[in-house]
């Protein structure tokens, strides 16, 4: 590796990584101290997002341009600030405020700020070292990518710095704390002390990596050397894992339901392996020449691999809509299908007679810059997941598609201000979605309400519902269980009732939530509840919606159940099932655990 080199001198390094930590540490406890106060700008998420942002990125920014001279990488910085302001400004705007998200009284959630800052962290991962080595406009493949693995240790060593700081610390008020001096301990745990020491022993660390390059070479070749081993055998497990494709099929791979991420994770392995084991295709090939040229070959298992992960998200996707996780999973197998398709074509060119490893380079610049711009659509608004999963969810909602209270749910923990919006719109009837449903707009005003009002009104209707059979009570535990729970959801007493199943099916006292419409339920299903040993109501078990013919084939059967209870005609099916029979179907009762006697 070539070393990144700037024209610095060691006392004005570290002296700027000082002032950088000194800095992130000031903001970063001013955060910490408004969100224990609930104060401004804690309190206004369009202030607080940013802001946050701000404090994590610009000092990153700035280490990520080690490769630059001094004044260039102060610009670098700034400019990282301004876009991370940016950013964080649209994320706070759009937070949904509502109470299911707030935490500790405050209008938003962590994932708020946290995800924004990680993902963008990520692209400036790669930005960065471009624009650090930048001459005339012009970015070199060689010098972007060396300083890339130079940042990657430089943050390495900063964290190993901080790491063993916190150990020692530690260790130390262990042993005061022996002799009855408890005082070391009290400082750690107080965020005046933690939050700039931490600040400040990164940045010292950073600035050690900087100055003291031969540390990272040291590290770059281990990791090389390392990855260089690793990499065969992943290759090999790769080829052999498509391989047994060829002999099962994939379907039990997709009944896992995490093909996508398992074969995606994979690829992202196999890629940074590959070229941490040849500095992106730079350095000269150190395996035999039939080893490279199995190597190159092996990578083609990616184009199967990301086939087939894009294949089970869009299964996903078919079944239960656009979520932002499902979005950033598309986005991901994009970039890996952009890698894929890259080294396909360099295995290619490779056996037609041209340099080994010649389209590598190519290949990762063009998946850089994919995605970068990927992560700036995604985050910057041009491309909201949120608003996109929000309009998916609903139109699936409108379409009445089954299950209402899981849509819902989405909107108001994961929409943002566009699930907000959406839920207000439904609680009000708007006139564009044609007529809705008394039960969806309860369902609405529901997630719109506070965590408190919520709660009661779920009591309150589950005080009202009928309980079966004759004579049976609802025990007030279960009752504060199932409204915590929001299993009530649009139940009405004429549409719901609490059953408390037979003692064979899952034990003595075991109470399930019915409603005559399957979707009205929690899931579309209803969750059998029983009483562990300390009293507390927790489920067991679920109860299908569907029910099983004499032919075994699934038939609609949420109201043949609650018909059946109602009117005192469900029977236990003999050992060895212990399911139920009602209205001439069978509902294979699902056990969470082991029951009561159950073999």
């Amino acid at each position: 590796m070539t070393t990144p080199t700037n024209p610095s001198t060691p006392e004005p390094e570290a002296r700027a990584h000082l002032v950088t930590g000194a800095l992130q540490a000031a903001l970063a406890y001013a955060l910490y101290q408004t969100t224990r106060q609930g104060a401004w700008p804690a309190t206004e998420p369009a202030a607080f997002v940013p802001l946050f942002l701000l404090m994590a990125l610009a000092p990153l920014g700035f280490y990520l341009a080690s490769a630059a001279p001094l004044r260039r990488r102060v610009a670098i910085a700034l400019g990282v600030g301004a876009v991370a302001l940016a950013v964080g400004a649209y994320h706070g705007l759009t937070v949904s405020g509502l109470s299911v998200n707030a935490r500790a009284n405050l209008p938003f959630k962590e994932d708020d700020y946290l995800m924004p800052t990680f993902v963008l962290g990520l692209a400036l991962m790669i930005a960065v070292p471009a624009v650090a080595v930048a001459r005339e406009g012009r970015v070199r493949y060689e010098a972007w990518f060396d300083a890339l693995l130079h940042n990657t240790l430089l943050l390495a060593q900063g964290g190993l710095v901080t790491g063993l700081f916190w150990l020692v610390m530690f260790s130390a008020a262990a042993l005061f704390k022996l002799v009855r001096l408890p005082f070391l301990g009290e400082l750690i745990e107080r965020g005046e002390f933690w939050i700039p020491a931490t600040a400040l022993v990164f940045s010292y660390g950073v600035s050690l990596a900087v100055t003291q390059r031969a540390v990272a070479r040291f590290l770059f070749d281990r990791v090389t050397q390392l990855c260089g081993w690793i990499y065969p055998l992943a290759s090999a497990l790769g080829v052999a894992f498509v391989a047994s494709w060829l002999f099962q099929g994939v379907e039990p791979l997709l009944q896992t339901r995490r093909a996508a991420f398992l074969l995606l994770w994979f690829a992202v392995l196999s890629v940074l392996l590959v070229n941490a084991s040849s500095r992106g295709g730079l350095d000269e090939p150190r395996y035999p020449r039939w080893l490279r040229r199995a190597l190159s070959t092996g990578l083609l298992v990616l184009l199967p691999m990301v086939a087939v992960a894009l294949y089970a998200l869009g299964l996903r996707i078919g079944q239960y809509g656009w979520t932002v996780d499902r979005l950033w999973g598309l986005f991901v197998a994009i970039v890996i299908a952009v890698f894929a398709l890259g080294y396909a074509l360099n295995a290619l060119a490779e056996w037609a007679g041209r340099a080994e490893r010649c389209l590598v380079p190519a290949t990762n610049a063009v998946a850089a810059g994919v995605a970068v711009a990927g992560i700036l659509l995604l985050l910057g608004g041009a491309i909201d997941p949120r608003r996109v999963s929000v309009n998916d969810q609903v139109r699936r909602l409108m379409a009445d598609s089954g299950d209402q209270q899981d849509p819902i749910r989405y909107l108001a923990r994961e929409g943002g201000v566009f699930g907000r919006r959406a839920l207000q719109a439904l609680a009000a009837d708007d006139p564009v979605f044609g007529g809705v449903p008394l039960a969806r707009q309860t369902l609405a005003r529901d997630a719109l309400s506070d965590a408190d009002t919520r709660r009661e009104r779920q009591a309150a209707v589950l005080r009202g519902l009928p309980v079966y059979p004759a004579g049976a009570m609802a025990p007030p535990a279960l009752l504060e269980a199932l409204a915590r729970e929001g299993g009530a959801g649009a139940c009405e007493a004429d549409t719901c009732l609490i059953w408390r199943l037979p003692p064979e099916v899952l034990g003595a006292e075991a109470y399930a939530l019915l409603s005559r419409q399957a979707s009205a339920t929690r899931g579309g299903g209803a969750r059998v509840w029983r009483a562990g040993e300390r009293g507390e109501w927790a489920a067991q078990g679920s109860l299908p919606t569907q029910g099983l013919d004499a032919r075994c084939q699934s038939q609609p059967g949420a109201a043949a159940l609650f018909d059946a209870v109602r009117e005192g005609r469900v029977a236990s099916v003999p050992p060895p099932q212990r399911d139920l029979s009602a209205g001439g179907l069978r509902f294979p009762v699902q056990r969470w655990g082991r029951a009561d006697g159950c073999d």
